[in-house]
């Protein structure tokens, strides 16, 4: 059989007819010059805020023909353009968001080291030439990096001076996402306070690295020798503000000693006057500062009792550079008496207090057993006249003046005044217990009933009585 080659030309290939071999020959031009940008690499990275980026970026001349371009390349020049403003970035060279490079023999434009700068978002660098443009996709984030540091843990302590404190310092880094900030140095700093207090690490001055929590532990510290109240603090690179302790060095002796209230007495239901104050000292009768006192109420027996503003029973104060520390206000209750107050402080012996919850005004008068009694003319009732005075509450109200006023014509009597002459009207005072007891009362020569009135304030009653004839 004979066979036929037949050559067609078919694009920029050449096909064999009738064979099952095919051979591809390119089609491009001798001389072939660019026409086009195109990307090599860089774009589509991301890099932290003040990072720079990891890749380079590259672009290179091209033709649309998809052939290979002839001749030296070198010497085209490439503008690298990043935006100006917002997320953006500086390149190395100029230390602005421009860069000018020439392309290499094969075309090839490599832009100096990028850096982004402190905005977080997408934007693209755009490379421009003679022969086109092309955007370079790229991203400033925020994540990983130094956003903010808190203190975690225990953060407040307390110690004896000389004496460990019993747990470390600790603070967390987060970023602007609130994501952990794993191997940053975070340094923590002891701040002496105004006594002189402080502290010391055992090393030294520390700094710690954080772990996959984002948390930095500093070593052991020890309180030095002087009481008194003082801070630590931990900062890291980048974070402008710092995470802070409230630590407390206690004498290893204290002594506590109340101060005196200028008025130890409040109506009831009312505030008292004078608030709790207590100051520690240690054993060289120095002030300590900022040391915890426990002030606490006890209700008497009677129910008679306070608490401080808010309702509780207990209360806890610092002490001042004097030592001094004073309890919020105390509200009497509705019952009247004395009662207990305590302050205690770690060390010290506790202190107490005597306070007391006096009646308010007097809302009653209740009559005694003489009410209703009788006796012969011209002879003296057997049983005293005898009120009790409370007040809204039903506290015997102590100290008031009670009168005693028989009537002036008619059956009546008179109260025994000593040597002095007999009255129809007396005064008394009532006793602790609210109870005023009139002096003997001793009937006239008229027979009949009456009452006599007693008054205290703006509240009256009356006793009953009867003068009868002699039998």
């Amino acid at each position: 059989m004979k066979r036929v080659l037949v050559i067609c030309a078919v694009g920029a290939a050449l096909t064999v007819a009738g064979s099952s071999a095919r051979a591809s020959v390119s089609a491009c031009p001798t001389t072939n010059s660019p026409n086009e940008l195109v990307l090599v690499g860089g774009s589509g990275q991301q890099a932290q805020l003040g990072k720079p980026f990891g890749q380079t970026l590259q672009v290179r001349l091209a033709n649309t023909n998809g052939c290979p371009l002839t001749g030296n390349l070198a010497g085209v020049t490439v503008n690298f353009d990043a935006p100006g403003s917002g997320a953006s970035g500086i390149f190395a060279s100029s230390g602005s968001r421009e860069a000018y490079v020439g392309t290499d023999a094969e075309g090839t434009a490599t832009a100096p080291p990028f850096t982004a700068n402190y905005t977080v978002g997408d934007y693209a660098v755009d490379a421009h030439s003679d022969y086109g443009s092309v955007g370079i996709s790229l991203s400033n984030t925020a994540n990983g990096l130094p956003a903010s540091i808190v203190s975690t843990g225990t953060t407040s302590q307390e110690a004896t001076v000389g004496a460990g404190y019993g747990q470390p310092l600790q603070a967390r880094v987060t970023d602007a996402n609130g994501n952990p900030v794993q191997g940053v140095t975070v340094a923590f700093a002891l701040v002496p306070g105004p006594t002189g207090a402080g502290a010391s690490f055992l090393g030294g001055e520390p700094s710690a690295l954080t772990d996959s929590n984002g948390l930095a532990t500093s070593p052991p510290f020890v309180a030095n020798g002087i009481p008194g109240r003082f801070t630590a603090t931990a900062s890291t690179a980048g974070v402008s503000t710092v995470a802070t302790f409230d630590l407390d060095n206690h004498a290893a002796t204290t002594t506590l000693q109340k101060a005196t209230m200028r008025d130890l007495e409040a109506t009831v239901g009312t505030r008292y006057r004078s608030v709790l104050q207590a100051r520690l000292l240690d054993s060289a009768g120095r002030p300590i500062e900022g040391a915890t006192v426990n002030f606490s109420i006890t209700s008497a027996d009677s129910g008679a009792g306070a608490a401080f503003v808010g309702g509780a029973g207990q209360a806890a104060a610092l002490t001042d550079a004097s030592g001094l520390a004073t309890s919020p206000a105390l509200v009497a209750n509705k019952t009247a008496g004395t009662f207990t107050a305590t302050a205690g402080a770690a060390g010290a012996q506790p202190d107490e207090y005597t306070l007391a919850n006096v009646a308010a005004a007097p809302s009653s008068i209740a009559r005694g057993a003489a009410d209703g009694q009788a006796t012969a003319v011209g002879t003296r009732f057997s049983i005293p006249l005898a009120v009790t005075v409370t007040d809204e509450n039903g506290n015997p109200v102590t100290g008031a003046t009670v009168t005693f006023t028989a009537p002036k014509t008619g059956p009546s009597g008179r109260f025994a005044r000593g040597k002095k002459r007999a009255s129809r009207i007396v005064r008394m005072k009532t006793n602790g217990k609210g109870i005023a007891v009139a002096p003997p009362f001793t009937a006239n020569a008229s027979t009949g009933g009456y009452a006599v009135v007693v008054q205290t304030g703006a509240v009256r009653a009356a006793v009953a009585l009867l003068n009868l004839p002699r039998g």
